[in-house]
């Protein structure tokens, strides 16, 4: 009871809010995206369609009150509205339409949202209250799940998290591959956050929310997990300035998780070798192999849910019976491209994750001229490192179509367009809460006089 009156006083707070703020609105849907409300309310939120409201009053205001300043359109916002379309256009083709268009009712939703997040979220403040956003709606999830991991040890496909079930946030696969992609914005957060006051312990609260986030996708047991583990800090050293201590962390983040994880833990990532000889990973290749056949056949896809017509013949293992099995998932986000939207997807898919990475490096390599935007040359890489652990780690999760993902995607547009701004001198004085500044406050909110005060064009961008 408790818990569904939080859940909606918070939800009325973002309505609220969003009505005299339309950015407010957009993170509003974005929590109600992620987190999903209705899902672990016992009353009130799950009477009615959330999501719709919500997102119905992101656009509205957005319509009405806040059409300024759009970003430049670029080949990622063209693609997702064209994968939108592409994934509609399907349901000709569907060979499971009636389980195609349930996917399809909220895929859908994700990728217009996604494409029409840049369009609100644009200065400093909205960005990192979008990344805070990201974080905190996963938080619910994995911080619970992070606890429960380090008194019981974890297990694989043990529920400790928020949500009941074995979908959404309380599979392990997806469930560990976003909060590894949470990892960098809350490393972010620690560094460079200014909407909670700088207070000296807020930077180990973010040490603390990134290090439960990391012990969750561990205790989860998922081999995938790993896979996107050692794809962050790859990247997070590769990438950093202080390439000596960031390579200290990760061996010790590495011996650490093979110290105190348990013998169970150890046994089950250690079938990796074995793939063969283990009837989970076995049938992910076959699964794989069958859709590889499929799509020979159907170059344009199945349409959204192809997979409930596979059928694969899994040989006798471990002394037991040989087996055929229907309807297995694809196991993976590019195999679920393939199936689902054929060539054409996999291709646009690829595509945006590749632009996006492109842009996102060239952002960071351009914002380290300027020692006030080092915020933006974080957090590109932030974003690069959650992307590069969601393509890795995703190649064994059927998590295309998630939301978290298609967010990464929106902010990275956001912060190429917040630099695009910058570069440009289109950056304009703003009133009331669209105000903020790119130059960092050694002494939090406190310094912000002071801040805004400095000469210089980039010192006074809003």
């Amino acid at each position: 009871m408790l818990r569904s009156l939080w859940l909606f006083g918070l939800y009325v707070a973002f309505v609220v809010l969003g009505a005299a703020a339309p950015f407010v609105a957009t993170l509003g849907y974005v929590w109600v995206d992620i987190f999903q409300p209705q899902n672990v309310a016992y009353i009130l939120l799950n009477q009615f369609p959330v999501a719709m409201v919500m997102g119905v009053l992101a656009f509205g205001t957005y319509l009405l009150f806040d059409r300024r300043s759009p970003p430049p359109i670029g080949i990622e916002t063209i693609l997702q509205v064209t994968i939108a379309v592409y994934m509609t256009a399907s349901m000709f083709w569907a060979v499971r339409p009636d389980a195609a268009w349930e996917k399809w009712d909220w895929a859908f939703k994700t990728m217009v949202f996604a494409a029409f997040v840049p369009f609100v979220i644009r200065s400093r403040v909205q960005i990192e209250a979008m990344a805070t956003t990201y974080v905190f709606s996963l938080a619910a999830n994995f911080v619970p799940f992070g606890l429960k991991t380090i008194i019981s040890g974890g297990g694989y496909g043990t529920n400790l998290g928020l949500q009941g079930g074995n979908a959404g946030l309380a599979e392990g696969g997806q469930l560990s591959t976003v909060c590894l992609m949470a990892v960098p914005l809350a490393v972010f957060l620690s560094r460079h956050g200014q909407l909670i006051p700088r207070m000296k312990v807020m930077p180990l609260a973010y040490w603390a929310v990134a290090a439960l986030a990391l012990i969750t996708a561990i205790g989860t047991y998922e081999r995938s997990a790993l896979i996107g583990l050692l794809a962050i800090l790859a990247f997070m050293v590769a990438r950093s300035k202080h390439k000596i201590g960031y390579t200290m962390l990760a061996t010790f983040v590495l011996a650490g998780l093979f110290y105190f994880t348990s013998a169970q833990w150890v046994e089950r990532i250690s079938t990796i070798k074995s793939f063969d000889q283990e009837s989970s990973a076995y049938t992910r290749i076959l699964v794989w192999k069958w859709t590889l056949g499929f799509v020979g056949e159907h170059p344009f896809g199945g349409g959204l849910m192809a997979f409930l017509v596979n059928h694969i013949e899994l040989p006798a293992m471990d002394g037991g019976p040989a087996q055929i099995q229907f309807g297995r998932a694809f196991h993976s986000i590019y195999f679920e491209m393939l199936g689902e939207l054929g060539y054409p997807g996999l291709f646009m898919f690829l595509t945006v994750a590749l632009v996006s990475f492109i842009r996102l490096f060239r952002t960071a390599r351009r914002a380290r001229k300027y020692p006030e935007l080092e915020w933006v040359w974080a957090l590109s890489n932030a974003l690069q490192a959650g992307m590069a652990a969601y393509l890795t780690a995703g190649a064994f999760v059927s998590i295309a179509f998630v939301p978290m993902f298609w967010y990464f995607i929106a902010m990275s547009i956001s912060l190429n367009a917040y630099m695009y701004r910058v570069e440009h001198g289109m950056a304009k004085d703003l009133q009331g809460w669209r105000a903020t500044a790119a130059a960092p406050r050694p002494g939090g909110w406190r310094d912000r006089p002071a801040a805004l005060a400095r000469s210089g064009p980039i010192s006074r961008i809003r």
